[in-house]
């Protein structure tokens, strides 16, 4: 009787289960809608060299940087298995991730916080992460609706307005034509006679370019992002404010995750970890940067007056409530009101929690520590 080569036999064991899948290493594809070169791009990088690190080379990662899906694209694409992982911006689905969304659009409340906006990016990455894998069910069953996990958060710097022409009063915001990309700089805008202007985040240089809108609302990280340099003139800045935070960093197809070994997916949870910490710490040291640079290009740097800042704290309060009836009304959510309050407490911890950190390996350790350590691998998304 021929036996069977040693190669062959080890071919039959896999197939017949014989072989543990911890044995076994994976290749993930990733799918960024963002450039090469981007914040977002190195973040990817990091992650990509701490997985197979952490994965004792068990798992691997393949990134396509606009080249397999774009933003709108990646959920559906997950979803569908055309991608294992990617960068989902719940936002653009408000209906699919309501849960989500409702938090992540109170994030002008940083404005009303002890200390003001600074750092909103880091604190609201931690907040949310906390509050989606360890406090929101109901989020987690938006994802999982979509045959996705949630991996982790990440969030901008606060928002500025990146501009054709100085933004000083707001006499000089009344009829502007400002992009907006949440609800409630949409909100905000209307509030102050401006006209909210929808328009995705490819198509903001063509249209300050072409005078098509006079503002952007938005991170000065992503100034050299998008290349933003050449079209601005003048920056108010951290003015409306709020960060832009409805990011799942790093989520996966759920059959994807299933496959894995209970090892793998605690290195996966290490590594995103990482990730979020990366992504929101990236875009917080771009915006000091880009402002740098914005000022040495002659580009404007205008700060809020008082008025305009106590007029915004009046507009953030009364959108508080607003929010909470939308969501209630328009997408069932159940004690709007209370969730939103539970989560504006989390950004309280998180505020002091992230204090005295001055690095994005520092960040991540609490990130690790506090949120990602506490989410068991052997029964999350399983």
């Amino acid at each position: 009787m021929i036996k069977p080569s040693l190669g062959l036999g080890l071919g039959l064991a896999a197939l017949m289960g014989l072989i543990p899948l911890s044995l076994q290493a994976a290749d993930l594809r990733f799918a960024s809608g963002y450039p090469p070169g981007s914040i977002t791009s190195n973040a990817v990088g990091v992650f990509k060299k701490r997985l197979n690190s952490v994965s004792g080379g068990e798992l691997s990662v393949r990134v396509f940087e606009l080249t397999l899906l774009n933003l709108r694209e990646t959920p559906e694409g997950i979803r569908d298995g055309m991608t294992d992982m990617g960068v989902v911006l719940t936002p653009y689905f408000p209906a699919s991730y309501a849960h989500t969304n409702m938090v992540a659009e109170v994030s002008m409340s940083t404005e009303l916080m002890d200390g003001g906006s600074d750092q909103a990016g880091l604190v609201y990455t931690g907040a949310m992460s906390e509050f989606i894998f360890l406090n929101c069910a109901e989020c987690r069953n938006e994802f999982a609706a979509q045959n996705q996990l949630f991996l982790g958060s990440a969030a901008t710097p606060p928002y500025s307005l990146l501009c054709r022409e100085k933004v000083d009063s707001l006499e000089a915001l009344k009829g502007k034509n400002l992009r907006t990309s949440g609800a409630q700089w949409s909100r905000w805008a209307e509030s102050v006679d401006a006209n909210p202007i929808t328009m995705s985040v490819n198509e903001i240089y063509e249209g300050l370019s072409q005078g098509v809108v006079d503002c952007s609302v938005q991170s000065t990280s992503e100034l050299s992002v998008f290349n933003l340099f050449e079209v601005v003139g003048d920056i108010t800045v951290n003015y409306p404010s709020g960060v832009f935070s409805g990011v799942g960093s790093a989520n996966i197809n759920l059959d994807t995750w299933r496959s894995l070994s209970d090892k793998q997916r605690g290195a996966l949870l290490e590594a995103t970890a990482v990730l979020s910490a990366e992504f929101s710490w990236g875009y917080e040291r771009g915006a000091v940067e880009n402002e740098q640079v914005a000022k040495e290009q002659g580009i404007g740097l205008t700060y809020a007056t008082d008025a305009m800042k106590a007029d915004n704290r009046e507009f953030i309060q009364s959108d508080l409530k607003t929010i909470a009836d939308t969501y209630s009304e328009r997408y069932g959510v159940e004690q709007a009101d209370a969730k939103i309050a539970k989560f504006r407490k989390l950004l309280g911890k998180w505020q002091k929690l992230i204090d005295d950190v001055k690095s994005s390996e520092e960040l991540a350790q609490v990130y690790w520590e506090e949120v990602f350590s506490k989410v068991d691998p052997t029964t999350y998304g399983l």
